[in-house]
């Protein structure tokens, strides 16, 4: 298991010198509590388009730092983030969950501007 965590590591570093590259992102209601949220971000250091996005979600936002650096709030809003550039810098992804869900997730795309 532990050589496999590293191969795949090993793949998703490699990965940010590609031109393709993908971040996902998770949030899970927490009973008493508020949502959970988590995701390891990205890295960018040269600009780069939103090509696709995945996922069981209503919608998704992109955090930049402790700011919100775009919202797609709803799941109609989601192919408004084909093509969105992310500038330098690190990035953070979450999904909205879905009316009755206490999961979701989003999985972007990313590609060389």
């Amino acid at each position: 298991m532990r050589i496999f965590l590293s191969i795949l590591f090993s793949g998703l570093m490699s990965g940010l010198s590609m031109a393709q590259t993908t971040v996902t992102g998770y949030q899970q209601r927490v009973p008493g509590s508020n949502a959970e949220l988590l995701c390891d971000g990205i890295r960018v250091d040269r600009a780069m388009r939103i090509d696709s996005v995945a996922g069981f979600h209503n919608g998704f936002w992109i955090v930049k730092g402790t700011k919100t650096e775009k919202a797609f709030w709803t799941e109609r809003y989601v192919p408004n983030a084909i093509g969105y550039v992310l500038k330098s810098g690190t990035f953070y992804v979450y999904p909205n969950l879905r009316q009755g869900s206490d999961t979701a997730s989003v999985t972007i795309w990313l590609k060389k501007n």
